[in-house]
């Protein structure tokens, strides 16, 4: 009969059953008990903005005009399309597209986060519909103008302002004369 493998004193000795039963259960407790905490806290926050935030959109009331600043359907349509033209003219530059839209969508605030109440004043007539219609297609033909003006104009106005900045604004250089071209035969 073989003899028994003499124990190792510092050998590390296995949990008795029982200990080890326990630990599993604390584990899983532990990992339970946070999965219900994000998930009560997800369900919380969403509620909050869902039920109980007074702006439309989920937009910040600071700074919005109150939804009765708008008292007719036709205030309403001339404040929304002023802030698409001021929106265009704010997003112009030569930084990128994600920074002109940036500059579009935040030029379009306050308005456009009560574009819901403008509907509901102008909800019947379908003059006032047709109107509002126009003015988001409007708002998002300028939005994808945007995009496209950044990917294609920027680079070049980039290029521009740095011969301006370089060649043009030091005294003593000639500049050239407006309308001339470099190229031999103008399209």
């Amino acid at each position: 009969m073989p003899s028994p493998i003499p124990e190792n004193p510092d050998a590390p000795r296995a949990a008795p059953p029982s200990a080890r039963r326990t630990g599993r259960r604390v584990a899983t407790g532990v990992f339970w008990a946070i999965t219900v905490a994000v998930a009560v806290a997800s369900a919380v926050q969403v509620s909050q903005q869902v039920l109980f935030n007074p702006c439309p959109g989920g937009l910040s009331c600071a700074g919005n005009p109150p939804a009765a600043s708008f008292k007719t359907c036709r205030d309403g349509l001339l404040a929304l399309h002023a802030a698409v033209e001021r929106a265009r003219l704010a997003a112009a530059g030569t930084d990128g597209e994600d920074a002109a839209l940036a500059r579009f969508r935040a030029a379009l605030t306050p308005e456009w986060g009560h574009r819901d109440d403008v509907a509901d004043a102008c909800r019947g007539g379908a003059e006032d519909e047709g109107a509002l219609d126009a003015i988001e297609r409007l708002r998002y033909a300028e939005e994808h103008a945007v995009r496209r003006e950044a990917g294609e104009l920027a680079p070049l106005r980039r290029r521009v302002e740095a011969i301006v900045d370089r060649e043009l604004s030091r005294p003593g250089t000639k500049a050239p004369a407006l309308g001339s071209s470099t190229h031999p035969n103008p399209p």
